[in-house]
């Protein structure tokens, strides 16, 4: 019985160290993400004020529509990319963070078949016996 039981004890020790894992993997994801977008943020106030400053140079009704259409053009482009990075980086937090996870799903069935087995085990061996 001492047995199952430092067994059992060691599972769910690996259960809870599995769940640390992915939870420290989940916080340095959302840190390079947070990063990510102060990064953006930053980028797009820079950008920001030289348009504004660009704008101020333009002469005409035309050079006006000309310098919007290219803008609207460049941030489009810019928030896919942007959007397909945020993308990626949440995807690889996701998979990075449910691994340790899933492994632990896979020895928690593994034992749960270990117990049902030596169960089984034990009930024919009682039945042949009596």
């Amino acid at each position: 019985m001492d047995k199952v039981y430092a067994d059992f004890v060691a599972l769910q020790q690996d259960n809870f160290d599995a769940f640390v894992k992915s939870g420290t993997t989940v916080a340095k994801g959302f840190e390079q993400l947070t990063k990510h977008f102060a990064d953006l943020t930053a980028k797009s106030f820079e950008e920001s004020i030289d348009l504004g400053k660009k704008f101020a140079t333009l002469k005409t009704v035309n050079d006006v529509v000309a310098f919007q259409s290219k803008v609207f053009e460049e941030r489009f482009e810019s928030m896919i990319t942007n959007g397909k990075k945020v993308a990626e980086m949440s995807a690889e937090i996701v998979k990075n963070a449910s691994a340790p996870i899933a492994d632990r799903v896979k020895a928690n069935v593994a034992a749960a078949n270990t117990v049902a087995a030596t169960i089984q085990k034990s009930a024919t061996q009682s039945k042949k016996a009596a």
